[in-house]
């Protein structure tokens, strides 16, 4: 099934950030993404450089405060009847009177408002509800995921508020999760934790959950081990692998098969890659994690990966760790460490 084209409103919110940003590239330039990406850094980097050393929270928090942005988290009924009481009683923003509605949309993880009465200075002249009905697992990043439409888009003028819904297939939500990712575990504040850590030990589930507590408690661990493998000075991927069939015939030669997640440039320029669906060899640490659910660090050497049609990965000896959780196994590949 083919990627569908972006919609005329998806097209003209693209063309509002790039004028917004006063950036030349266009979508769907090969550039645009990344123009947009450094210029967001930029406008940020004065307000977060005042705050280093810091976590990822206190960026969020410092970030919302210069931004005049309150995020407000919606866990049950209680948490919609507060906001209804405060900011549509108390306050008359009667955008607000749809929240109880639009949180029962499906795939709904935030709403974004700005509101109609509010003075220049409020400290929520915009505000951000987060769905967090379902799980806590997405509120680290859905607070990032905000604070890049706040930055990368215009002010909304007349509208009362903004949905942001889970769309994988949607161009101005795929590029607000870029600039998350960016803005989530910010380089500066980030990349020294993690090259500190890599001097000391290999690429394991252990060094992503120090990590994360250290710097962002409240992410996701799927998230952290994408930003660790990000700065790891050494060749690094990161995989989620699934019982499944083949791509196109999920019935067929089920096996446990591959998803890469990322890696970083490292990872490139020494060819340690994965091939999408590829089958886990028996023995793998991943495959043994699989097995017994018990988590797995290990050696062993990518040349024993190999595909039906008989291509092999690179003959490289990497550290795998590899950890079940639910049906998938999470895995951190690393070499040279």
């Amino acid at each position: 099934m083919g990627k569908r084209q972006p919609t005329t409103q998806e097209l003209m919110r693209l063309d509002a950030i790039a004028k917004h940003l006063k950036i030349k590239s266009r979508y769907p330039a090969d550039s645009f993404t990344a123009a947009v990406i450094d210029t967001c850094l930029d406008r940020i980097a004065p307000v977060v450089e005042k705050l280093l050393p810091c976590s990822g929270e206190q960026i969020a928090l410092g970030l919302g405060e210069h931004l005049h942005l309150t995020f407000e988290e919606v866990r049950g009924p209680a948490d919609v009847t507060d906001l209804l009481k405060r900011y549509l009683q108390g306050k008359k923003e009667i955008g607000f009177a749809q929240v109880p509605e639009q949180l029962t949309q499906p795939g709904v993880d935030a709403l974004l408002f700005e509101r109609m009465h509010a003075q220049e200075q409020d400290p929520d002249r915009w505000v951000a509800v987060l769905n967090l009905q379902d799980s806590d697992a997405k509120g680290y990043w859905n607070r990032f995921h905000e604070l890049s439409h706040r930055i990368a888009e215009p002010p909304q003028g007349i509208l009362p508020f903004k949905r942001h819904q889970i769309e994988a297939s949607n161009p101005v939500e795929t590029l607000m999760d870029a600039i998350a990712a960016e803005f989530g575990f910010y380089e500066p504040a980030f990349r020294p934790l993690v090259e500190q850590r890599a001097q000391r030990s290999r690429l394991t589930f252990s060094v992503v959950e120090y990590l994360r507590r250290q710097f962002a408690p409240t992410a996701s661990l799927l998230s952290t081990m994408k930003a660790v493998v990000k700065f790891w000075p050494q060749p690094a991927a990161v995989l989620v692998s699934e019982f499944r069939g083949r791509v196109g015939a999920p019935h067929l030669d089920q096996a446990l098969r591959v998803t890469p997640q990322g890696h970083n440039g490292a990872a490139s320029n020494s060819g340690l890659k994965f091939i999408f669906n590829m089958r886990v060899p028996q023995g793998s640490p991943i495959d043994l994690a699989f097995q017994t659910g018990v988590e797995q660090n290990e050696l062993e050497r990518l040349g024993n990966w190999t595909t039906s049609q008989g291509k092999r990965l690179a003959s490289l000896n990497v550290h795998t760790s590899a950890r079940r959780i639910g049906k998938r196994v999470y895995s951190l590949i690393s070499a040279g460490s």
